[in-house]
C-alpha cells in the first residue's frame, strides 16, 4: 500500500464509524457521579453516627 492510498482509506473507514452522542454520554456520566456522591455521603453519615454512638457508650460506661 502506498502512502497516498492511506488518507482516502482512512476517510472511508471514518465515515462508517457510528456518531457518538455526546449528550447521552454526558448524561450517563452525570448520573454515575451523582450516585457515587450520594453513596459517599451516605457512608460518611453512617460512619459519623457509628463513631458518635461508640463515643456516647464509652462516656456512659465511664471509659473516658
Amino acid at each position: 500500500m502506498r502512502r497516498e492510498d492511506v488518507g482516502p482509506l482512512l476517510g472511508q473507514v471514518a465515515e462508517q464509524l457510528p456518531d457518538v452522542n455526546l449528550a447521552d454520554k454526558a448524561w450517563t456520566t452525570g448520573v454515575i457521579l451523582k450516585r457515587r456522591r450520594r453513596r459517599t455521603a451516605l457512608v460518611g453519615m453512617v460512619l459519623a453516627v457509628g463513631i458518635a454512638l461508640v463515643v456516647a457508650v464509652a462516656f456512659a460506661y465511664g471509659w473516658f
